[in-house]
């Protein structure tokens, strides 16, 4: 009896679900763990949410510097937010 609780919880490991985000620089999917967080504060400046547990609209990006560099050239962050104002890239360690 004891091996089949092992078996049965074995399984319920395996199919733990895995959060998957989308990087809004360069568009590849990783794990949510694996990318970094940013939040829009109420003043318009976005901050960078290590916790994951920051409230409002949650955009991700990888570490590449290439994503980085992209996001301070472009309207991404804009869309990411859904903002029509320019959103300014002053990243704010939480």
């Amino acid at each position: 009896m004891k091996s089949r609780v092992n078996h049965l919880h074995q399984m319920r490991r395996s199919n733990i679900h895995i959060p998957i985000r989308t990087c809004i620089s360069c568009g590849i999917k990783r794990n949510k763990k694996e990318l970094v967080r940013l939040v829009l504060d109420a003043h318009g400046s976005v901050i960078r949410d290590d916790s994951g547990k920051l409230h409002g609209r949650g955009a991700y990006v990888c570490g590449e510097r290439s994503c980085w560099d992209r996001l301070e050239s472009g309207k991404r962050l804009n869309r990411a937010f859904r903002k029509e104002d320019p959103v300014v890239l002053n990243i704010k360690q939480t």
